[in-house]
C-alpha cells in the first residue's frame, strides 16, 4: 500500500510516499518555508510522485497532519489531503502533530518511561500530550509552561520532548531528560502512522486547542439603514 503523507501545519512544508510492503518512505520532500504553503504544497507532492515514478493512480491512502499548529497551514494540508482523496477514491487520514513527535523520540525510549511532548504555542503557552502512563491526561491540551510542570510529579520517570522542552524544564525546576527539541516532525514520522492508522469514515478535522489569532474587524461594521 502506498501512504501519501502531507505536513503544512507548522515551518514545513513536507510531502512523502510510504510503502507498507516494505515499511519504506520511496521518495520525500520537505522545504523550510514558514509561509506560503499554499503556493508550494501541490508542486512538492507532484515531485514526491516524479521522483518514485509513480502516478496518483498508485496512491492508496493519504495521511495528513491536523495539528495542533498554524492556523492556516493546518487547513492548507487538510484542504488538499481532501480533495486528492476524494478525487482518487480513497481513505483520508488525520495524524496529530504531537503524536508525530512522539514517535519520532519513541526510539529513545524505555518500556516504562513516560513521555512529554510539547510544543511550542507563544503566548507562554504550549500544545501538549502525555503518553506512556495512566496518571496523566491522555488527550492534547494547551496550557501554560507553570501549569504543565504542575503536572509531572516527582515520582514519574518522565522524558520531554519537542519546541517547548526546556521551557517546561525550567518550570520544573528539575534536570528532567530532553529526548529532542524539534517544532516539527519529519514527513516520515507521517508516512508510518498514517500507513497504520485505522480507516474511518470521518473525514479528518483541525485539532484546534485554541481559538485563531484572526478577529473580525467589528469597528468598521456599516449600520443598517
Amino acid at each position: 500500500m502506498i501512504t501519501l503523507a502531507i505536513d503544512t501545519s507548522a515551518h514545513l512544508c513536507a510531502a512523502a510516499l510510504h510503502d507498507s510492503d516494505t515499511d519504506t518512505i520511496v521518495a520525500e520532500r520537505t522545504q523550510d518555508i514558514g509561509r506560503g504553503h499554499a503556493e508550494r504544497l501541490m508542486d512538492m507532492i507532484g515531485e514526491v510522485l516524479a521522483k518514485a515514478v509513480i502516478g496518483y493512480e498508485d496512491v492508496n491512502r493519504v495521511a495528513v497532519s491536523v495539528g495542533p499548529g498554524s492556523f492556516t497551514g493546518v487547513r492548507v494540508g487538510l484542504a488538499a489531503a481532501r480533495g486528492i482523496a476524494l478525487g482518487l477514491g480513497v481513505p483520508v487520514v488525520g495524524i496529530c502533530a504531537l503524536d508525530a513527535l512522539r514517535m519520532v523520540a519513541e526510539p529513545q525510549m524505555k518500556p516504562e518511561t513516560s513521555l512529554l511532548v510539547a510544543l511550542d504555542a507563544r503566548r507562554g503557552e504550549a500544545y501538549a500530550q502525555f503518553f506512556g502512563s495512566d496518571v496523566f491526561p491522555q488527550t492534547p491540551f494547551v496550557a501554560s509552561y507553570e501549569a504543565i510542570a504542575a503536572m509531572v510529579p516527582d515520582s514519574v520517570d518522565i522524558r520531554i520532548c519537542g519546541s517547548g522542552a526546556r521551557r517546561v524544564i525550567e518550570a520544573t525546576g528539575r534536570d528532567l531528560p530532553i529526548v529532542h527539541e524539534l517544532a516539527a516532525a519529519p514527513i516520515a514520522a507521517y508516512g508510518r502512522l498514517g500507513a497504520t492508522a485505522l480507516d474511518t469514515d470521518t473525514r479528518p478535522e483541525p485539532l484546534y486547542l485554541r481559538p485563531p489569532d484572526a478577529k473580525p474587524q467589528s469597528g468598521f461594521a456599516l449600520a443598517r439603514a
